[in-house]
């Protein structure tokens, strides 16, 4: 999971990563394992204070990971 972008300004750190793998184990949004691979991104933006995070909010494409898997969203 590399990390593509990170910016930080005050007390607010944006990350961008690139998520690859194959889907197996748990379901996803009702999806069951497929073994199929796929690759998508997420950003992430956390709050920080006294050096931990206390908020985290991310942005992941769910549509596009079930396009991936061949699920009919």
């Amino acid at each position: 999971m590399p990390i593509k972008s990170l910016a930080a300004e005050g007390d607010q750190v944006a990350v961008y990563f690139i998520f690859e793998g194959s889907h197996t184990g748990t379901p996803f949004h009702g999806a069951t394992a497929t073994g199929k691979n796929v690759k998508f991104s997420l950003l992430m933006l956390l709050r920080i204070a006294d050096g931990k995070i206390i908020e985290k909010r991310s942005h992941v494409d769910k549509h596009d990971i079930l396009r991936q898997l061949g699920v009919n969203s």
